[in-house]
């Protein structure tokens, strides 16, 4: 079974930036991985790392109502993808977005939480934090 690990907060708290943190410590990590860039020209990440541990990854930073998440999941399941790390609200439509997910894949819901008041630092530790659960 293939994984989707969704950190899970409220607007502004800090989700994208941690997605994104996950995204440059896996290349950090794996720098043989063939990087596939989905989106260009924003801020936000939607890849595919392959050949990391086996795996192929599927990464999405917008967790948005209104972003493109719904699509990048349909996105990455049709490409494969045995690990998802993306971002949702604390519920509403982007919680069923990942949840509609749970025929293919096991969804883990992960709590965006502050351990420091340095939100880059924590974001970072959260990042690791994400990365080590999913085994990489």
């Amino acid at each position: 079974m293939s994984d989707i690990y969704a950190l899970k907060g409220k607007g502004n708290s800090g989700k994208s930036e941690t997605i994104k943190f996950v995204y440059s410590e896996l290349i950090q990590k794996y720098p043989s991985a063939t990087i596939q860039q989905l989106s260009t020209g924003t801020q936000d990440i939607k890849a595919i790392l392959s050949n990391i541990k086996g795996h192929t990854i599927g990464i999405e930073s917008q967790g948005d109502p209104s972003s493109r998440l719904q699509q990048s999941l349909q996105d990455f399941a049709k490409a494969n993808c045995t690990i998802i790390f993306c971002a949702t609200r604390t519920r509403g439509m982007t919680v069923t977005w990942v949840n509609s997910m749970a025929g293919q894949y096991s969804i883990h819901f992960i709590p965006q939480t502050y351990v420091t008041t340095n939100f880059s630092i924590n974001n970072l530790q959260m990042a690791n934090n994400i990365i080590t659960r999913a085994g990489l």
